[in-house]
């Protein structure tokens, strides 16, 4: 993500690349429970949907430490970003459109590629990074009091329009650059005030998390049994309370967390977003990720397909940091000139 910091706290750096391992699992496991019958719930689809759910954190996890850290806009640090984006836009379309005859070079593409908006996540996030100049000063002066009432006036707004609301009124199922700034806000409240979560201990905030997905995983499997429309689309937003509360347990979490300094973690974890950036560009996704994923599962044992998804998944992560070495390294000649 787009941030400076003094110092980069590798428990913080562990909860990042944890984020983006939630990504790749959550699209993995959405994947499977998209084979299952819409009305029916068995064991084995229950499982699948409570995964799913504990995994559907990624997206909130990575705004809320953006807001934890504060996002210090630069020159800088925005080309490095936009190259980061653009490099893999270009070479997983080059790739895909080689490998497979339904790619195709369209005008459309590279208007898409070049406006970024190929992923829905990154001009969403690029509206919060040019908001951040009007939200730190906030966040840095207002009085506990001050915060309380706007954070909580805007979450109690995107609760009852953008999460109970069908008709979403802009938030977009928290999608919106409003739910981002939202869960920005919320990010810098719990470093900067004591409040009661922050004063859980470790096990208390992995049993709340646990507690709050096996909820919302409860919803889930009742919206799914009744096949309701109206609870299939409440449950599955990033608006929703019990997705927000669950990701804010795991940030105070690995808050909590003592690991000194980490060369290794802190070396994956800025690398991490090469993960997204290759497995959800939509052509990989499409004619890789997802065949793979679905081809495995119908294709094994139940006991077979996900230990060797699981590794499809280790082996797609591992090399997106190893191939994102390449880019640093590029980029960096690129800025020396």
């Amino acid at each position: 993500m787009i941030q400076k910091t003094l110092t980069r706290d590798s428990n913080m750096e562990l909860y990042r690349i944890m984020a983006m391992v939630f990504v790749m699992l959550f699209h993995a496991f959405g994947e499977l429970d998209k084979n299952t019958d819409t009305g029916m719930v068995t064991i084995e689809n229950s499982v699948i949907l409570w995964f799913t759910g504990a995994t559907y954190v990624c997206v909130d996890m990575f705004i809320l430490l953006s807001g934890w850290y504060g996002i210090h806009a630069r020159r800088s640090k925005l080309q490095a970003f936009i190259f980061q984006v653009l490099f893999y836009s270009f070479i997983v379309y080059a790739v895909t459109y080689v490998l497979f005859d339904d790619v195709e070079v369209t005008p459309g593409i590279f208007i898409r590629i070049l406006t970024t908006d190929i992923y829905w996540f990154i001009p969403v996030y690029l509206m919060l990074y040019l908001c951040s100049g009007a939200l730190n000063p906030f966040i840095r002066q207002a009085s506990q009091h001050e915060y309380v009432m706007v954070l909580g006036s805007v979450f109690a707004m995107q609760c009852v329009f953008g999460w109970l609301n069908k008709h979403e009124a802009g938030y977009l199922s928290g999608c919106s650059p409003i739910s981002f700034l939202i869960l920005y806000l919320i990010g810098g409240y719990l470093r900067r005030f004591p409040n009661w979560l922050k004063n859980l201990s470790r096990k208390s905030l992995i049993l709340l998390y646990l507690l709050l997905i096996t909820a919302h995983w409860l919803l889930a499997l009742f919206a799914k049994s009744s096949n309701s429309d109206y609870l299939i689309d409440m449950t599955w937003k990033y608006a929703s309370p019990f997705i927000i509360i669950a990701s804010c347990c795991l940030l105070l979490l690995f808050s909590k967390i003592n690991i000194g300094y980490s060369k290794t973690i802190n070396w994956v974890a800025a690398s991490s977003f090469a993960v997204f950036l290759i497995h959800c560009f939509p052509f990989f996704y499409n004619n890789v990720f997802r065949p793979t994923v679905r081809g495995l599962y119908n294709a094994l044992p139940v006991c077979f397909a996900i230990p060797t998804i699981m590794l499809f998944l280790i082996v797609l992560f591992l090399g997106s940091i190893l191939a994102d070495q390449f880019r640093i390294w590029m980029y960096r000649q690129i800025a020396r000139h």
